[in-house]
């Protein structure tokens, strides 16, 4: 047998249904035992089997075992499941034995569960057992392993039932919590079953599930093991849901799978994993499975350390996916200032859905899991989208028809508050993949896309937030789709170069909205091939550096099509232009880059062709203005390509979701990217004053950290590859004094337009504190 597994001796069955595993000190004298469990499967009716093993060593030895002592009253003909848990249920310092099995009948299985009270040492139960108690709604008509494990939740014992799905095709691992399990079986609580994202095997031969808190942020997270099946050897893996809460869900994600090394087994009769306390920070995975060789089975157990995440967070940082989804692809995200996410996606790219009216709007109450479903008007499928200085959502335009697409005039309001679109006065012009930028003013810009006759809208127009009228504005030339437009700190608009499509002739210019004049910003190399790229305002937005990245050809003759390179315009310069910035380390189009609060960008996802499922390796890329060089981040587990989107949360982390390579394949998976000055130490902490803040006005934060900088950042707001408002205001520290300091806010509106920012600060360590909403420039009291 290769690798490090130790046998249990004395395992007695020639054909199993599963095992189970506890490590506990049964004693009470700080020496730890391991219980195991072991379902025999002979003609006729099973029985399920434990014994103690004393002193259980860190090598995944045992000083002594005990002899099988049978689970009285055992259930059922065939197990596809089964599993152990102890802990204390009734508080009398004693240990209790709770078993449970799944029963496989003819049509639906049933999982069921009993306490064996006040376990002795010996294994002996010396308080009884309770009846079988039956779990409601159970999952699967053919299970292919199942475990539970005891954790507290709220201040009560929770219960952790685990079951694998068996149907035709992909296997799925689904997990439920019963919240308040009293030492007499009953339950005060079950939370539905969930899904663990990601599941992997399309026949598992076992599963596992233990929990621990690893990040000793107070709250637990599970570990879920499966073993896959594959034609050549089997193979163990488990991965890692980050920060169970009372809903049932792992709030903050779930990690890779991990591989166990050498497993070594070509048939598995079932498995199941517990910790033991580690020498380091982490405690180590104890795993035991059952081999199947003809002619007897072996129980074996394993003890290795745990591979999670944490190992290289803090400088790769960390993806985790979370095990529910967007439920629309979402083509178009924006931050709420009430911490809300909006997703809209309309069709979605299914002309079905145009001809059902079947258009889509999603609100997720970010970090909760489930989303709200608003009604959704019109087709709002690749229109524009901007904030107004009071934080409702301007979307304008969006998809009249496909195949040749035509542009609707419409436009709508999205207002946080109420959750619901509002009806705005039409454009004079249908708009299918334009623009909309917000001004110094607070009015928005709204330019290019395709007309309702299929031709570029070249004229641009201009909506009145006070009024709530549109205006027509100087046509500045054929302005591309989707065009990549930055408010700079004259109050004139920098095109980029960036666009979707072709650049229709435009080379990158400076806009005067006022008068439509333009002025070139050369140095922009291979220009025709910027289709799909991403730019950004570096911070902080007083230098005016904007950066490109990436983008690729329009049509997709083949691979490499895409570009690495990235260009920097200073437009703060007198005759400002293009220089060559440090290439990515993967070409990308169809790229989104996020500012991150300690003034560093990130550069995730990406295709090296348009519009086609051919990914750049999965790994996202940070990009240090000061330094001027690139990171590579940890590896991310969803490519992420055309119609995705990346925004940036108050708590620090990165949202992804989204990805549509082709017509009605959506990508309904988020995952969260943390990034490594989370895992840096504590994040500093303040406290500022509640109302909206003017224009030049000095804003005072009590605070005991030692700061480095204070900043205003921008919700984000992308589709396309495009964040035109994304930017982070320096906030220069004026004054400190003991506990506070005070920051002088930005007098120029054109370098901060009006509207809701989050206020970030951070410490001397460059860990940023999580961020407080601010209103700026209102003139006005901020709504409630």
């Amino acid at each position: 047998m290769a690798g490090q597994f130790v046998p249990i001796p004395d395992w007695f069955s020639q054909n199993s249904q599963d095992c189970g595993i506890a490590v506990a000190d049964l004693t009470g004298q700080g020496v730890l035992d391991i219980v195991v469990l072991e379902v025999d499967d002979p003609a006729g009716q099973n029985s399920g089997n434990y014994r103690v093993g004393h002193a259980f060593a860190a090598d995944g030895t045992v000083g002594s075992w005990g002899p099988w002592l049978p689970v009285p009253d055992w259930w059922g003909w065939e197990n596809q499941g089964a599993g152990i848990a102890i802990g204390d249920l009734n508080g009398n310092g004693r240990p209790d034995l709770v078993v449970f099995l799944v029963d496989n009948p003819a049509g639906q299985n049933q999982g069921y569960y009993r306490i064996g009270r006040d376990l002795a040492p010996d294994g002996t139960v010396t308080g009884g057992w309770t009846p079988w108690q039956q779990i409601p709604d159970w999952w699967g008509w053919e299970n292919q392993g199942a475990d539970i494990c005891l954790t507290h939740l709220d201040g009560e014992p929770v219960l952790v039932v685990l079951a694998v799905d068996n149907p035709d095709g992909q296997n799925s691992g689904r997990f439920r919590l019963a919240k308040g399990l009293a030492a007499d079986g009953s339950v005060a609580q079950w939370t539905p079953w969930l899904s663990v994202p990601d599941w992997w095997g399309w026949e598992n031969q076992g599963a596992g599930l233990t929990v621990a808190d690893l990040d000793g942020d107070g709250r637990p997270e599970l570990i879920v093991f499966t073993v896959d099946h594959l034609g050549n050897g089997n193979g163990g893996l488990y991965t890692v849901g980050w920060g169970l809460d009372g809903t049932g869900h792992c709030v903050d994600g779930w990690s890779r799978w991990s591989r166990v090394p050498d497993w070594g087994f070509d048939a598995n009769q079932g498995a199941a994993i517990a910790l033991l306390p580690g020498a380091g920070a982490l405690p180590r995975l104890v795993v035991s499975t059952i081999d199947h060789p003809a002619g007897g089975n072996t129980g074996y157990l394993r003890v290795l350390d745990l591979d999670t995440d944490l190992a290289t967070a803090a400088t790769e940082g960390a993806w985790r996916i979370l095990d529910f989804d967007t439920e629309v692809n979402p083509v178009h995200a924006a931050l709420l200032h009430t911490g809300d996410i909006l997703f809209f996606a309309g069709s979605g790219n299914d002309p079905d859905r145009l001809g059902a009216h079947d258009f889509r709007t999603r609100v997720w109450h970010y970090p909760d899991p489930g989303l709200d479903a608003p009604t959704t008007p019109i087709d709002l499928f690749c229109s524009g989208q901007a904030f107004l200085p009071d934080g409702r959502v301007l979307a304008a335009g969006g998809t009249g028809q496909y195949d040749p697409f035509f542009g609707l005039r419409d436009t709508l309001l999205f207002d946080p508050a109420t959750l619901t679109w509002t009806t705005q006065p039409d454009m004079d012009y249908g708009r299918w993949y334009p623009t909309l930028a917000a001004l110094e003013t607070g009015a928005v810009v709204a330019l290019s896309g395709l007309g309702a006759d299929g031709f570029l809208s070249e004229t641009p127009e201009l909506f009145d937030p006070q009024t709530l009228t549109w205006s027509k504005l100087p046509i500045p030339g054929p302005i591309p789709m989707y065009a990549h437009l930055m408010l700079l700190a004259d109050g004139r608009i920098f095109y980029t170069g960036g666009q979707y499509g072709t650049n229709n002739g435009m080379r990158p210019s400076i806009w005067d909205t006022a008068t439509g004049a333009v002025t070139e910003v050369p140095g922009l190399y291979d220009p025709e091939s910027r289709s799909q790229s991403t730019s950004v305002l570096l911070p902080p937005a007083q230098a005016q550096r904007v950066m490109i990245l990436g983008g690729g050809t329009v049509d997709p003759h083949g691979p490499g099509m895409a570009l690495a390179d990235t260009r920097i315009a200073d437009l703060s310069a007198a005759a400002p232009a293009y220089q060559a910035g440090p290439p990515m380390t993967y070409p990308r189009m169809h790229v989104c880059a996020v500012v991150l609060p300690d003034r560093t960008v990130l550069a995730t996802g990406g295709s090296a062709m348009e519009e086609m499922a051919d990914a750049v390796p999965p790994t996202g890329e940070i990009y240090d203005p000061v330094a001027g060089t690139w990171s590579p981040t940890a590896p991310q587990r969803v490519a992420r390509l055309y119609h995705s989107v990346a925004l940036l949360t108050p708590a620090g982390t990165v949202v992804t979701a989204g990805s549509n390579p082709q017509r009605k394949t959506e990508e309904l998976r988020i995952e969260v990217f943390w990034p490594p000055y989370l895992f840096k130490g504590a994040r500093p902490e303040f406290e500022m004053s509640s109302g909206p803040v003017e224009y030049g006005a000095t804003l005072t934060l009590a605070t005991t950290a030692a700061l480095r900088e204070v900043s205003l950042l921008h919700p984000t707001s992308c589709t396309h590859s495009c964040d035109n408002n994304q930017r982070l205001i320096d906030l220069p520290i004026s004054s400190t004094n003991p506990g506070s300091i005070s920051v002088a806010m930005p007098s120029n509106p054109a370098l901060a337009p009006p509207g809701w920012y989050l206020v970030v600060v951070v410490d001397t360590g460059g860990v940023p504190s999580v961020g407080q909403w601010l209103r700026l420039g209102s003139g006005e009291p901020a709504p409630v």
